[in-house]
């Protein structure tokens, strides 16, 4: 594994630190993701938390819903706030709404507090996605910088598995309690991390150079090489060249390079949320069902979790081996030949063909469009926009780039289901396989390989 062969080296244990210790926030929020799937069989059949009685299936999509808007506002706020205060700051505080979800849960007696607790987690969601990735950007070593941004994706993933085997043997309310743990672990051991280097040198050069000294693992200005050098002064500028805080104007977002990496980042979200392997998710038990399975619809989602989150470890060991590029076509390939596969199974089979001694190909399928999903599309996209994106609009474009996700997720989560009843799986599935090719041919021909390379260099190559 790359943590091992790295993880010992003094010069990279406080970027580990850093990254690790900022993803127990999305490690809550993978949790929170998949709260209500890992809580369905409680909510709906045990009233004795409710005054109103058992939800129905129609209030509890309304509380799973909630979450989107959350994170829409989450994306806004916190996008600022990140830019104002610091992303340090930013972080910590977006704690508060993700402890508040877990503390309502208990004592919610409606689907209306269970909603309200949904909606703070989203805005600490929205957060997690518009900030982390900058702020892992920020701090990383070119060599690094990949490896780390892909502990985000991995925790999300972990999380959801961790949601669904305690709720498989716990009540949700037992579940609640369990979990407030994350967020507090996340205020006490992020908190000794400093700011990002990049963010402080755009404010005071001597913090800026305490801060990447912190995160190179040099204890002093004196044993500062070569290299730390450079960097620093890639970061920073003298106080007569760079008097306070530089302003943004519309130019800057209308260059060239910003034009593009922008035009990249968007059609990337777009490749994560129209190839439909996230929307596939909600016929999980159908597709199991279909398939002869009498596998608890419990644990169902724990066995898709699983290869979700083995999906999401294999992009973490080659991120730095194969590069990102390859990641992403290997990744959207595998959901185009899934999708394809399971299409035209469920085609022949509405014809009449005889089909049964292919069961098992609707679950391969779905496996391996989930494990190719978040082996690089649900998962490298992240980092690479941030890689992408120039500096200086870094934090303000991530956050336009994650709320267009966060809107195309609400509004695909709507349609799907239309969608089947309308051109029936078959259909459905042919027209995700189309928009998956399509996505091959773009990330083929413009989105540039990042694999090793400094910031500087990856801007010149757009």
């Amino acid at each position: 594994m790359v943590f091992i062969n790295v993880g010992l080296s003094k010069c990279y244990w406080n970027q580990y630190f850093a990254a690790i210790t900022v993803n127990l926030l999305s490690l809550s929020y993978g949790c929170v993701y998949s709260w209500t799937s890992a809580s369905y069989v409680y909510l709906l059949e045990d009233s004795r938390h409710f005054e109103t009685g058992v939800l129905t299936k129609e209030q509890l999509g309304w509380v799973t819903a909630a979450a989107f808007p959350g994170s829409f506002v989450g994306a806004l706020f916190f996008g600022w706030l990140a830019d104002k205060i610091g992303r340090k700051r930013c972080l910590l505080l977006a704690a508060l709404p993700m402890l508040t979800h877990w503390l309502i849960i208990p004592f919610a007696r409606n689907p209306f507090q269970l909603a309200v607790a949904r909606f703070f987690a989203g805005t600490a969601g929205g957060c997690c996605f518009t900030v982390i990735p900058v702020y892992i950007t920020e701090l990383a070593q070119d060599r690094l910088r990949s490896t780390l941004g892909m502990i985000f994706p991995l925790n999300l993933s972990a999380g959801i598995l961790l949601i669904n085997i305690l709720g498989y043997f716990m009540h949700y309310i037992t579940v609640a309690w369990i979990l407030i743990v994350i967020p507090l672990a996340f205020l006490v051991c992020f908190s000794f991390n400093p700011e990002s280097p990049q963010y402080l040198a755009q404010h005071n050069k001597e913090k800026a150079e305490r801060s990447l000294r912190y995160y190179r693992g040099i204890s002093s200005a004196g044993d500062a090489n070569e290299e730390f050098q450079q960097e620093l002064s890639r970061f920073c500028k003298s106080e007569e060249e760079k008097p306070g805080k530089p302003q943004l104007c519309w130019h800057d977002f209308t260059t060239r390079k910003a034009r593009k990496a922008y035009l990249i980042g968007l059609v990337l979200v777009f490749a994560n949320q129209f190839n439909g392997s996230l929307a596939m998710q909600n016929y999980m038990t159908f597709i199991f069902a279909e398939a002869g399975s009498n596998l608890p619809p419990m644990l169902s989602a724990i066995i898709v979790s699983a290869i979700q989150l083995t999906g999401t470890c294999s992009s973490t060991h080659f991120v730095e081996r194969a590069g990102r590029k390859t990641l992403l076509l290997i990744s959207i390939s595998g959901i185009f030949l899934g999708e394809s596969a399971m299409a035209s199974y469920y085609f022949l089979t509405s014809k009449g063909y005889e089909t049964s001694m292919f069961n098992w190909l609707p679950i391969a399928s779905f496996s391996l469009i989930q494990f190719s999903a978040n082996s690089g599309i649900l998962s490298v996209i992240f980092p690479v926009i941030a890689e992408l994106t120039p500096p200086k609009i870094r934090s303000t474009v991530v956050r336009v780039q994650m709320i267009t996700m966060f809107l195309l997720a609400s509004v695909i989560t709507k349609i799907f289901p239309y969608l089947t009843v309308t051109l029936g799986m078959p259909g459905t599935l042919f027209i995700c396989a189309g928009f998956s090719f399509t996505f091959i041919v773009f990330i083929a021909i413009f989105v540039p390989e990042t694999k090793g390379k400094t910031i500087e260099a990856i801007q010149d190559s757009l």
